[in-house]
């Protein structure tokens, strides 16, 4: 399994270990494309797809960030197995 594959599965595990250096990995990876940046707040957007904000300044990241980023991953065809 890969280090992407591992990190998927901890998003959709709800690990509260996932750090905003490996969520903007991850949306970068789904093809999302750092749009504004203001102060600690980084928001990525994709066309068709709602936007997602990472709070750089927190980590690990809270679960409500989790959820958008789990949102993201189903809207590309990702699932928990």
């Amino acid at each position: 399994m890969s280090k992407r594959e591992k990190l998927i599965q901890r998003i959709f595990k709800g690990n509260s270990d996932v750090s905003p250096d490996e969520a903007m990995k991850i949306l970068e990876m789904l093809g999302f494309r750092a749009a504004t940046t203001s102060g600690s707040h980084k928001t990525y957007r994709k066309q068709d797809r709602p936007s997602v904000t990472i709070i750089l300044t927190q980590n690990p990241l809270k679960s409500y960030m989790l959820n958008k980023l789990q949102d993201a991953l189903k809207c590309e065809g990702y699932t928990y197995d």
